[in-house]
């Protein structure tokens, strides 16, 4: 529910706030007071799109800022959740408007897209204003608004049982596709592979051949870095005689003083280690067999191994995974026919799934078309139309597969008795389908899933006891849903649970704000007033009787107030 509207620096509003309640509540003044501005700062903050224009002149930037109760709404919960945008069943939408283009938004304190924005307002509100009978006119609505009355998950399911069937046929269509372009595919793949077999490494890993590479390549260095090592290690006067000759010496000094047996165990640990180096050595270059061919062998291998790599545009080592992808690619190209038929069962199988729902569907949507042309038909009859009626027809063809099912829905009206029923669009006048629209828009009203409803002179062109049916109508909704009315009609006004007055004056404007100056300039300004009883009263005989209110006109309004209260 709407709980709080601040706006500030909006269009002609300097400022106003506006604290709603439940039930229905109006919203009324003189013609060109601004009521549809309120409107369109809503809009603002629902993430309507934006303009300087919105801002109030000589100001730099607007603000409109909008709290919601959403206990009862848990979807909305979820949505905040999900979003990280959650505070405790409270929703605080704000949208900032700057001169400079530097537009912000925000949710509960955190800024957020614009698309954000509307995302969450499509689930907390809703305008119906005086041209809704146009959208109502498109197929598209229709069959939307009749799957939103049936209330059931039929139409969601049969959306995914046509999604799931054509992921499945376009999978068994690329599996059986034999254009020009799949036999282009092969020849190319097998083209690639056969240069990764010519390759014939016979098993060996790339990283092995680099390395062998690699050692081969550097033999003669490394024999005589090994030689050079060797003789540091065993020539006369190096460190395997030099430790030798130290052994002796100490000794004989360990005999005599324990205390140098440390001394003494290093360096013959070192002796026994240097030996041991000198034998390890001794072996390799003993070993070392510089084969001229296998190098060459191995040249040619990596050489053609990164001219594969360039060709394919990845790194060397990297090569093992393009073949694997391309024989894989391959051999789904190749796939064989039993795999063929397994896709093509399984596309059939889910169309199969999509007809059964489908069918099921359009059941469902015969039964319910009867019930909603009844309820608009009944609402009609209170709406100076008595005798006219409403027609929801369901044709359905069972050869189109489509993901809204195979029915065609269309909304036909008869506005006088005796008149075949025809299309909505071509056979209601303006008044009508503003009436007829209007039904629909009641008909349906449990179907909406925000609990707001807002609607905007969906009463134009009616007026006397339609007027009051008109007003005894959204009064009844909004027992259950939140509805702000805008309206002219005081039939209409005098049903509300709560009043709000739209005026617009002028006033003088400072020439250098904040400053003193006698120079002053015009300012126009809308202003919002919640109206007490007697108010209420005073604003249905204006509404009743013109600009001057007389004793008559009070009773009237008087009488029209406890009449509305009455019916409760």
């Amino acid at each position: 529910m709407l709980n709080h509207i601040h706006i500030r620096h909006f269009a002609i509003i300097d400022e106003t706030e506006l604290e709603l309640t439940a039930g229905m509540t109006a919203l009324t003044g003189e013609t060109g007071a601004g009521k549809s501005i309120l409107l369109d700062a809503l809009g603002q903050v629902l993430g309507a799109r934006s303009s300087h224009d919105n801002i109030q002149q000589g100001e730099q930037r607007a603000e409109v800022t909008v709290s919601f109760d959403i206990e009862t709404l848990p979807l909305v919960q979820q949505w905040l959740t999900e979003n990280d945008l959650d505070d405790d069943n409270q929703c605080l939408m704000r949208r900032v408007l700057n001169r400079n283009g530097k537009n912000r938004a925000s949710i509960n304190g955190r800024p957020v897209s614009v698309q954000m924005l509307k995302t969450l307002g499509d689930q907390l509100l809703s305008i119906h204003g005086q041209n809704e009978h146009q959208q109502l006119a498109k197929p598209v609505a229709q069959l939307a608004l009749l799957d939103a009355f049936t209330q059931s998950p039929l139409p969601e399911q049969v959306k995914q049982a046509f999604t799931d069937w054509q992921q499945a046929d376009l999978q068994h269509q690329q599996a059986t596709n034999d254009s020009k372009d799949k036999q282009d595919r092969l020849d190319l793949l097998n083209f690639q592979l056969q240069e990764f077999d010519a390759l014939d490494i016979g098993g060996t890993s790339i990283s092995d051949i680099e390395s062998e590479h690699r050692w081969l390549a550097s033999a003669e260095q490394v024999s005589q870095l090994c030689q050079n090592s060797l003789l540091a290690l065993d020539a006369d006067g190096g460190a395997d005689s030099t430790l030798s000759a130290a052994i002796t010496p100490l000794t004989e000094l360990v005999a005599i003083d324990e205390r140098m047996r440390e001394s003494l165990d290093l360096i013959e640990s070192a002796h026994i280690q240097v030996s041991e180096a000198s034998s390890l050595l001794r072996n390799y270059v003993g070993n070392m067999d510089h084969d001229g061919n296998r190098l060459a062998w191995l040249d040619n291998k990596l050489s053609n191994l990164h001219r594969l790599a360039k060709k394919h545009q990845v790194d060397i080592k990297q090569l093992d995974e393009v073949e694997a992808t391309l024989r894989n690619e391959l051999d789904n190209l190749n796939a064989p026919e039993h795999e063929i038929d397994k896709l093509e069962q399984a596309a059939n199988a889910h169309l199969q799934v999509y007809f059964d729902l489908a069918k099921k569907l359009s059941r469902l949507r015969k039964r319910q078309a009867k019930k909603l042309s009844a309820t608009v038909t009944d609402s009609m009859q209170t709406l100076a139309m008595a005798g006219g009626v409403f027609e929801v027809a369901v044709a359905t063809n069972a050869k189109p597969v489509q993901q809204s099912g195979q029915d065609t829905i269309v909304f036909n009206v008869s506005p006088n008795p005796g008149v075949k029923p025809g299309p909505l669009a071509k056979v209601a006048s303006g008044g009508e389908l503003s009436r007829i629209s209007l039904c629909i828009q009641l008909a349906t009203i449990e179907t909406h899933k925000v609990n707001t409803l807002i609607f905007d002179e969906v009463d134009a062109g009616i007026g006397g006891a339609v007027a009051e049916t008109v007003g005894q109508l959204l009064r009844r909704v909004g027992q259950h849903a939140q509805v702000l009315c805008v309206t002219h009609l005081p039939q209409v006004a005098s049903q509300a649970n709560s009043h709000f007055l739209v005026s617009k004056s002028v006033v003088a404007n400072d020439a250098v704000p904040g400053k003193k100056t006698a120079q002053t300039t015009p300012k126009t300004q809308t202003q919002l007033k919640q109206l007490n009883k007697k108010e209420t009263r005073d604003e249905v005989a204006r509404m009743l009787g013109g600009s001057k209110i007389t004793t008559k006109t009070r009773q009237h309004a008087a009488e029209m107030l406890a009449s509305a209260e009455a019916e409760d």
